[in-house]
Protein backbone atom coordinates (compact mmCIF):
# COMPACT_ATOMS: atom_id res chain seq x y z
CA UNK A 1 0.00 0.00 0.00
CA UNK A 2 1.17 3.53 -0.77
CA UNK A 3 0.94 6.15 1.98
CA UNK A 4 0.37 9.66 0.66
CA UNK A 5 2.09 12.79 1.94
CA UNK A 6 0.32 15.78 3.48
CA UNK A 7 0.20 17.71 0.20
CA UNK A 8 -1.19 14.81 -1.80
CA UNK A 9 -3.74 14.12 0.95
CA UNK A 10 -5.23 17.60 0.36
CA UNK A 11 -5.64 16.86 -3.33
CA UNK A 12 -6.86 13.30 -2.80
CA UNK A 13 -9.36 14.14 -0.05
CA UNK A 14 -10.39 17.81 -0.41
CA UNK A 15 -13.39 17.26 1.84
CA UNK A 16 -11.12 16.12 4.67
CA UNK A 17 -9.56 19.59 4.63
CA UNK A 18 -13.06 21.04 5.06
CA UNK A 19 -13.63 18.65 7.94
CA UNK A 20 -10.37 19.73 9.59
CA UNK A 21 -11.36 23.40 9.41
CA UNK A 22 -14.83 22.64 10.79
CA UNK A 23 -13.45 20.60 13.69
CA UNK A 24 -10.85 23.29 14.37
CA UNK A 25 -13.50 26.02 14.59
CA UNK A 26 -15.85 23.85 16.63
CA UNK A 27 -13.05 22.88 19.05
CA UNK A 28 -12.14 26.54 19.60
CA UNK A 29 -15.78 27.48 20.16
CA UNK A 30 -16.17 24.60 22.61
CA UNK A 31 -12.98 25.58 24.44
CA UNK A 32 -14.10 29.20 24.84
CA UNK A 33 -17.59 28.11 25.85
CA UNK A 34 -16.39 25.53 28.39
CA UNK A 35 -14.00 27.94 30.11
CA UNK A 36 -16.70 30.65 30.15
CA UNK A 37 -19.23 28.26 31.72
CA UNK A 38 -16.71 27.37 34.43
CA UNK A 39 -16.02 31.04 35.14
CA UNK A 40 -19.74 31.85 35.13
CA UNK A 41 -20.34 29.18 37.77
CA UNK A 42 -17.71 30.77 40.03
CA UNK A 43 -19.80 33.98 40.08
CA UNK A 44 -22.80 32.20 41.64
CA UNK A 45 -23.44 32.17 45.38
CA UNK A 46 -21.60 29.14 46.83
CA UNK A 47 -19.41 28.70 43.72
CA UNK A 48 -17.99 25.29 44.70
CA UNK A 49 -21.52 23.90 44.85
CA UNK A 50 -22.43 25.58 41.55
CA UNK A 51 -19.36 24.22 39.78
CA UNK A 52 -20.06 20.70 41.01
CA UNK A 53 -23.62 20.73 39.68
CA UNK A 54 -22.70 22.41 36.38
CA UNK A 55 -19.93 19.92 35.65
CA UNK A 56 -22.09 16.96 36.67
CA UNK A 57 -25.01 17.87 34.43
CA UNK A 58 -22.69 18.84 31.58
CA UNK A 59 -20.80 15.56 31.70
CA UNK A 60 -24.05 13.55 31.70
CA UNK A 61 -25.19 15.38 28.56
CA UNK A 62 -21.84 14.80 26.84
CA UNK A 63 -21.69 11.09 27.72
CA UNK A 64 -25.25 10.33 26.58
CA UNK A 65 -24.77 12.31 23.37
CA UNK A 66 -21.49 10.59 22.52
CA UNK A 67 -23.09 7.16 22.75
CA UNK A 68 -26.32 8.01 20.93
CA UNK A 69 -24.72 9.99 18.11
CA UNK A 70 -21.84 7.55 17.81
CA UNK A 71 -24.43 4.91 16.90
CA UNK A 72 -26.36 7.32 14.64
CA UNK A 73 -23.19 8.20 12.71
CA UNK A 74 -22.87 4.53 11.68
CA UNK A 75 -26.39 4.54 10.28
CA UNK A 76 -26.95 8.07 8.97
CA UNK A 77 -24.89 10.84 7.38
CA UNK A 78 -22.21 12.03 9.87
CA UNK A 79 -21.81 15.32 7.99
CA UNK A 80 -25.51 16.16 8.39
CA UNK A 81 -25.30 15.33 12.09
CA UNK A 82 -22.31 17.67 12.42
CA UNK A 83 -24.09 20.54 10.68
CA UNK A 84 -27.19 20.13 12.85
CA UNK A 85 -25.14 19.86 16.04
CA UNK A 86 -23.09 22.96 15.28
CA UNK A 87 -26.10 25.12 14.39
CA UNK A 88 -28.05 24.21 17.52
CA UNK A 89 -24.88 24.31 19.64
CA UNK A 90 -24.18 27.87 18.45
CA UNK A 91 -27.68 28.95 19.49
CA UNK A 92 -27.33 27.43 22.95
CA UNK A 93 -23.86 28.92 23.45
CA UNK A 94 -25.11 32.45 22.84
CA UNK A 95 -28.28 31.65 24.80
CA UNK A 96 -26.34 30.76 27.95
CA UNK A 97 -24.56 34.11 27.94
CA UNK A 98 -27.69 36.11 27.03
CA UNK A 99 -30.14 34.52 29.46
CA UNK A 100 -27.75 34.47 32.42
CA UNK A 101 -25.92 37.78 32.05
CA UNK A 102 -28.29 39.60 34.42
CA UNK A 103 -29.55 36.79 36.65
CA UNK A 104 -28.18 33.81 38.57
CA UNK A 105 -30.67 31.03 37.95
CA UNK A 106 -29.17 27.64 38.80
CA UNK A 107 -31.99 25.55 37.23
CA UNK A 108 -31.74 27.52 33.98
CA UNK A 109 -27.95 27.22 33.96
CA UNK A 110 -28.10 23.44 34.46
CA UNK A 111 -30.64 22.95 31.66
CA UNK A 112 -28.68 25.08 29.20
CA UNK A 113 -25.33 23.48 30.08
CA UNK A 114 -26.79 19.98 29.74
CA UNK A 115 -28.20 20.74 26.28
CA UNK A 116 -25.04 22.58 25.25
CA UNK A 117 -22.90 19.55 26.05
CA UNK A 118 -25.31 17.30 24.16
CA UNK A 119 -24.94 19.24 20.92
CA UNK A 120 -21.20 19.89 21.34
CA UNK A 121 -20.61 16.13 21.57
CA UNK A 122 -22.36 15.50 18.24
CA UNK A 123 -19.44 16.89 16.24
CA UNK A 124 -16.88 14.75 18.07
CA UNK A 125 -18.91 11.57 17.70
CA UNK A 126 -19.79 12.10 14.02
CA UNK A 127 -16.31 13.18 12.91
CA UNK A 128 -14.70 10.09 14.46
CA UNK A 129 -16.91 7.99 12.19
CA UNK A 130 -16.58 10.25 9.14
CA UNK A 131 -12.78 10.12 8.86
CA UNK A 132 -12.47 6.31 8.51
CA UNK A 133 -15.40 6.33 6.07
CA UNK A 134 -13.77 8.97 3.87
CA UNK A 135 -10.09 8.05 3.98
CA UNK A 136 -8.38 4.91 2.68
CA UNK A 137 -6.79 2.75 5.38
CA UNK A 138 -3.21 3.43 4.30
CA UNK A 139 -3.79 7.19 4.59
CA UNK A 140 -5.41 7.10 8.04
CA UNK A 141 -2.13 7.66 9.96
CA UNK A 142 -1.43 10.86 8.02
CA UNK A 143 -4.98 12.16 8.39
CA UNK A 144 -5.05 11.21 12.08
CA UNK A 145 -1.85 13.22 12.55
CA UNK A 146 -3.55 16.19 10.89
CA UNK A 147 -6.54 15.88 13.18
CA UNK A 148 -4.20 15.57 16.17
CA UNK A 149 -2.83 19.07 15.54
CA UNK A 150 -6.23 20.58 16.33
CA UNK A 151 -5.96 20.01 20.10
CA UNK A 152 -2.75 21.98 20.82
CA UNK A 153 -3.70 24.84 18.50
CA UNK A 154 -7.19 25.00 19.99
CA UNK A 155 -5.83 24.87 23.53
CA UNK A 156 -3.41 27.70 22.81
CA UNK A 157 -5.96 29.96 21.12
CA UNK A 158 -9.23 29.22 22.91
CA UNK A 159 -8.18 29.37 26.55
CA UNK A 160 -6.12 32.52 26.24
CA UNK A 161 -8.74 34.20 24.05
CA UNK A 162 -11.49 33.19 26.50
CA UNK A 163 -9.62 34.78 29.41
CA UNK A 164 -9.25 38.06 27.51
CA UNK A 165 -12.92 38.05 26.44
CA UNK A 166 -14.14 37.35 29.97
CA UNK A 167 -12.12 40.35 31.19
CA UNK A 168 -14.17 42.55 28.82
CA UNK A 169 -17.48 40.94 29.76
CA UNK A 170 -18.63 37.34 30.18
CA UNK A 171 -21.35 37.67 27.52
CA UNK A 172 -18.72 38.62 24.94
CA UNK A 173 -17.03 35.22 25.43
CA UNK A 174 -20.28 33.29 24.89
CA UNK A 175 -21.15 35.44 21.87
CA UNK A 176 -17.74 34.86 20.27
CA UNK A 177 -17.96 31.10 20.89
CA UNK A 178 -21.41 30.93 19.30
CA UNK A 179 -20.34 32.89 16.22
CA UNK A 180 -17.25 30.70 15.69
CA UNK A 181 -19.32 27.56 16.03
CA UNK A 182 -21.88 28.83 13.52
CA UNK A 183 -19.12 29.68 11.03
CA UNK A 184 -17.88 26.08 11.21
CA UNK A 185 -21.08 24.98 9.47
CA UNK A 186 -20.12 26.70 6.22
CA UNK A 187 -16.90 24.69 5.91
CA UNK A 188 -18.92 21.46 5.86
CA UNK A 189 -21.32 22.56 3.14
CA UNK A 190 -20.04 21.35 -0.22
CA UNK A 191 -21.55 20.45 -3.62
CA UNK A 192 -19.56 17.21 -3.40
CA UNK A 193 -20.78 14.37 -1.22
CA UNK A 194 -18.52 12.85 1.38
CA UNK A 195 -17.46 9.52 -0.11
CA UNK A 196 -17.92 6.37 1.92
CA UNK A 197 -15.63 3.38 1.93
CA UNK A 198 -17.28 0.04 1.47
CA UNK A 199 -18.22 -1.82 4.65
CA UNK A 200 -19.47 -5.31 5.31
CA UNK A 201 -22.94 -4.24 6.33
CA UNK A 202 -25.24 -1.44 5.24
CA UNK A 203 -28.11 -2.41 7.53
CA UNK A 204 -29.17 -0.35 10.52
CA UNK A 205 -27.26 -1.68 13.51
CA UNK A 206 -28.49 -2.51 17.00
CA UNK A 207 -28.03 0.47 19.36
CA UNK A 208 -26.37 -1.91 21.87
CA UNK A 209 -23.82 -3.19 19.33
CA UNK A 210 -21.05 -0.88 20.57
CA UNK A 211 -21.36 -2.22 24.13
CA UNK A 212 -21.26 -5.79 22.77
CA UNK A 213 -18.05 -5.04 20.85
CA UNK A 214 -16.35 -3.66 23.95
CA UNK A 215 -17.56 -6.47 26.21
CA UNK A 216 -16.34 -9.11 23.72
CA UNK A 217 -12.77 -7.78 23.74
CA UNK A 218 -10.58 -8.53 26.75
CA UNK A 219 -8.20 -5.75 25.74
CA UNK A 220 -10.98 -3.16 25.51
CA UNK A 221 -12.36 -4.27 28.88
CA UNK A 222 -8.95 -3.77 30.48
CA UNK A 223 -8.66 -0.37 28.86
CA UNK A 224 -12.06 0.71 30.17
CA UNK A 225 -11.18 -0.24 33.76
CA UNK A 226 -7.93 1.74 33.62
CA UNK A 227 -9.42 4.82 31.96
CA UNK A 228 -12.45 4.84 34.27
CA UNK A 229 -10.24 5.14 37.35
CA UNK A 230 -7.96 7.69 35.71
CA UNK A 231 -10.87 9.76 34.42
CA UNK A 232 -12.48 9.72 37.87
CA UNK A 233 -9.47 11.39 39.43
CA UNK A 234 -8.98 13.71 36.46
CA UNK A 235 -12.64 14.78 36.66
CA UNK A 236 -12.32 15.59 40.36
CA UNK A 237 -9.56 18.00 39.32
CA UNK A 238 -11.52 19.45 36.40
CA UNK A 239 -14.56 19.99 38.60
CA UNK A 240 -12.99 22.58 40.86
CA UNK A 241 -9.63 23.68 39.44
CA UNK A 242 -10.92 27.00 38.09
CA UNK A 243 -12.34 27.93 41.50
CA UNK A 244 -9.12 26.79 43.20
CA UNK A 245 -6.99 28.96 40.94
CA UNK A 246 -9.36 31.89 41.33
CA UNK A 247 -9.74 31.79 45.12
CA UNK A 248 -6.73 29.96 46.58
CA UNK A 249 -4.13 31.08 44.04
CA UNK A 250 -5.76 34.49 43.41
CA UNK A 251 -5.31 34.22 39.64
CA UNK A 252 -7.47 36.17 37.19
CA UNK A 253 -9.34 34.73 34.22
CA UNK A 254 -6.67 36.15 31.92
CA UNK A 255 -3.83 34.58 33.93
CA UNK A 256 -5.55 31.18 33.99
CA UNK A 257 -6.23 31.39 30.27
CA UNK A 258 -2.59 32.25 29.53
CA UNK A 259 -1.43 29.38 31.73
CA UNK A 260 -3.67 26.94 29.89
CA UNK A 261 -2.40 28.24 26.56
CA UNK A 262 1.28 27.92 27.49
CA UNK A 263 0.70 24.35 28.67
CA UNK A 264 -0.02 23.29 25.08
CA UNK A 265 3.72 22.79 24.72
CA UNK A 266 3.08 19.50 26.52
CA UNK A 267 0.45 18.49 23.96
CA UNK A 268 2.74 19.35 21.05
CA UNK A 269 5.59 17.37 22.62
CA UNK A 270 3.30 14.35 23.07
CA UNK A 271 2.37 14.49 19.37
CA UNK A 272 6.06 14.53 18.41
CA UNK A 273 7.21 11.82 20.82
CA UNK A 274 4.10 9.65 21.02
CA UNK A 275 4.19 7.77 17.68
CA UNK A 276 7.89 6.90 18.07
CA UNK A 277 7.42 5.74 21.67
CA UNK A 278 4.41 3.62 20.70
CA UNK A 279 6.62 1.77 18.22
CA UNK A 280 9.47 1.11 20.63
CA UNK A 281 8.29 1.71 24.22
CA UNK A 282 4.52 1.15 24.22
CA UNK A 283 4.47 -0.61 27.59
CA UNK A 284 6.38 2.22 29.24
CA UNK A 285 4.13 4.85 27.59
CA UNK A 286 0.92 3.29 28.94
CA UNK A 287 2.29 3.39 32.52
CA UNK A 288 4.02 6.77 32.32
CA UNK A 289 0.89 8.57 31.07
CA UNK A 290 -1.10 8.49 34.36
CA UNK A 291 2.09 9.20 36.35
CA UNK A 292 2.58 12.43 34.39
CA UNK A 293 -1.08 13.40 34.81
CA UNK A 294 -0.95 12.80 38.58
CA UNK A 295 2.31 14.74 38.87
CA UNK A 296 0.83 17.65 36.92
CA UNK A 297 -2.23 17.91 39.16
CA UNK A 298 -0.02 17.64 42.25
CA UNK A 299 2.23 20.49 41.09
CA UNK A 300 -0.77 22.74 40.36
CA UNK A 301 -2.33 22.01 43.76
CA UNK A 302 0.86 22.22 45.85
CA UNK A 303 2.48 25.27 44.24
CA UNK A 304 -0.50 27.58 43.79
CA UNK A 305 1.36 30.15 41.68
CA UNK A 306 1.60 31.01 38.01
CA UNK A 307 4.82 29.04 37.57
CA UNK A 308 3.31 25.95 39.19
CA UNK A 309 0.20 26.32 37.04
CA UNK A 310 2.17 26.38 33.78
CA UNK A 311 4.56 23.55 34.70
CA UNK A 312 1.83 21.41 36.24
CA UNK A 313 -0.47 21.80 33.24
CA UNK A 314 2.49 21.06 30.94
CA UNK A 315 2.98 17.68 32.66
CA UNK A 316 -0.77 17.06 32.60
CA UNK A 317 -1.06 17.84 28.88
CA UNK A 318 1.97 15.67 28.09
CA UNK A 319 0.50 12.71 29.97
CA UNK A 320 -2.97 13.23 28.52
CA UNK A 321 -1.55 13.39 25.01
CA UNK A 322 0.28 10.09 25.47
CA UNK A 323 -2.80 8.46 26.99
CA UNK A 324 -5.13 9.65 24.21
CA UNK A 325 -2.80 8.35 21.50
CA UNK A 326 -2.48 4.96 23.16
CA UNK A 327 -6.21 4.58 23.78
CA UNK A 328 -7.07 5.82 20.28
CA UNK A 329 -4.70 3.35 18.63
CA UNK A 330 -6.06 0.42 20.65
CA UNK A 331 -9.59 1.40 19.62
CA UNK A 332 -8.68 1.73 15.92
CA UNK A 333 -6.95 -1.65 15.87
CA UNK A 334 -9.63 -3.50 17.81
CA UNK A 335 -13.03 -2.11 16.76
CA UNK A 336 -14.48 -3.11 13.33
CA UNK A 337 -14.30 -0.24 10.84
CA UNK A 338 -17.96 -0.49 9.82
CA UNK A 339 -19.02 -0.15 13.47
CA UNK A 340 -16.40 2.40 14.54
CA UNK A 341 -18.99 5.00 15.54
CA UNK A 342 -20.91 2.57 17.75
CA UNK A 343 -17.72 1.22 19.33
CA UNK A 344 -16.33 4.72 19.94
CA UNK A 345 -19.62 5.85 21.47
CA UNK A 346 -19.69 2.83 23.78
CA UNK A 347 -16.07 3.38 24.84
CA UNK A 348 -16.77 7.06 25.54
CA UNK A 349 -19.76 6.04 27.66
CA UNK A 350 -17.79 3.46 29.63
CA UNK A 351 -14.65 5.62 29.95
CA UNK A 352 -16.77 8.43 31.36
CA UNK A 353 -19.47 6.60 33.32
CA UNK A 354 -17.95 7.74 36.63
CA UNK A 355 -17.28 11.33 35.50
CA UNK A 356 -20.64 12.78 36.69
CA UNK A 357 -20.11 11.08 40.06
CA UNK A 358 -16.60 12.53 40.29
CA UNK A 359 -17.84 16.01 39.38
CA UNK A 360 -20.55 15.87 42.05
CA UNK A 361 -18.15 14.53 44.69
CA UNK A 362 -15.58 17.21 43.89
CA UNK A 363 -18.20 19.89 44.53
CA UNK A 364 -19.26 18.36 47.85
CA UNK A 365 -15.65 17.98 49.03
CA UNK A 366 -14.84 21.56 48.02
CA UNK A 367 -17.85 22.87 49.96
CA UNK A 368 -16.96 20.91 53.10
CA UNK A 369 -13.16 20.93 53.10
CA UNK A 370 -12.01 23.42 50.46
CA UNK A 371 -10.71 23.17 46.91
CA UNK A 372 -7.16 22.36 48.07
CA UNK A 373 -8.33 19.02 49.49
CA UNK A 374 -10.20 18.33 46.27
CA UNK A 375 -7.03 18.84 44.23
CA UNK A 376 -5.06 16.46 46.50
CA UNK A 377 -7.65 13.71 46.18
CA UNK A 378 -7.61 14.13 42.41
CA UNK A 379 -3.91 13.41 41.92
CA UNK A 380 -3.95 10.52 44.42
CA UNK A 381 -6.78 8.76 42.53
CA UNK A 382 -5.02 9.26 39.17
CA UNK A 383 -1.87 7.79 40.70
CA UNK A 384 -3.85 4.73 41.82
CA UNK A 385 -4.86 4.16 38.17
CA UNK A 386 -1.19 3.31 37.45
CA UNK A 387 -1.90 -0.16 38.88
CA UNK A 388 -4.53 -0.77 36.19
CA UNK A 389 -2.35 0.88 33.55
CA UNK A 390 0.35 -1.69 34.29
CA UNK A 391 -2.10 -4.53 33.67
CA UNK A 392 -3.10 -2.97 30.36
CA UNK A 393 0.55 -2.38 29.45
CA UNK A 394 1.36 -6.08 29.75
CA UNK A 395 -1.49 -6.87 27.33
CA UNK A 396 -0.60 -4.29 24.67
CA UNK A 397 3.13 -4.94 24.66
CA UNK A 398 3.91 -6.06 21.12
CA UNK A 399 0.28 -5.60 20.05
CA UNK A 400 0.81 -1.89 19.38
CA UNK A 401 4.14 -2.55 17.73
CA UNK A 402 3.07 -5.21 15.24
CA UNK A 403 2.28 -2.90 12.35
CA UNK A 404 4.46 0.18 12.06
CA UNK A 405 2.55 1.50 9.11
CA UNK A 406 -0.51 2.07 11.25
CA UNK A 407 1.24 4.69 13.36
Amino acid sequence: MVMHTGGSIVKRYPLVWRLWISRFLTANAAGIGQFSIQWLATTFPNPAFALGYVNTFGSIGSILSSYIFGWLSDNFSPSILMVAGNVVGAVFTIGIGFLLRNQHSMPLLLILVFLWNVFIAITRAASRSLVPQTVDKEDLPTVNAWMGTIAPIQQFLAKGFAGILIATGLFHAFLAAGIVMFLSVFTLISPKHYPKRGTKSHKTTNPLLGLHIVWSSRLLRQMVIYTSVQNFGFSVFLGEYVLYLKQAANLSATQIGVGLSLATVGTVLSLIMGPRLLRSRSQMLVVVSPVLIAAGIAVVSLDGGMGGLVFGLFLLELGSGFANQTIGLIRQRTAPLEFMGSATGALTLLHSVLVPVAMAISGLIAVQYGTGVTMSIAWIVVLISVVFAWGLAKSVQGYLQDTKGDL
